[in-house]
């Protein structure tokens, strides 16, 4: 994914679930620091959610509101179990750029 967010652009996702899961889904730099967190919910059921523009996509700013600098990212999905333990993570570069 590349994502230039002084342009307003704003990184779309999907992820899916299995019952009674928490998903936490999180944006890291390369060096595995926290910069944001756009998710971090209970689900009872199964499904999917796609997050667009107008709901929970990442506008490429942190968790301050101020837009990262250019670079490589990690967006980070976590879901869990917290009745069985089972957990299943996944993981996507994420480019942020500037317009020349």
């Amino acid at each position: 994914f590349v994502l230039l967010p002084s342009l307003g652009e704003t990184l779309d996702f999907s992820y899916s679930f299995s019952d009674n899961s928490r998903v936490i889904v999180r944006i890291l730099d390369i060096s595995g620091r926290f910069i944001t967190s756009l998710v971090d919910q209970y689900y009872t059921n199964s499904g999917s959610v796609s997050l667009y523009e107008d709901t929970s996509a990442w506008d490429g700013r942190d968790h301050l509101g101020q837009i990262v600098a250019p670079g490589t990212y990690i967006m980070h999905i976590e879901t869990m179990n917290p009745i069985t333990g089972e957990t299943h993570t996944d993981a996507a570069p994420v480019v942020v750029g500037v317009k020349n």
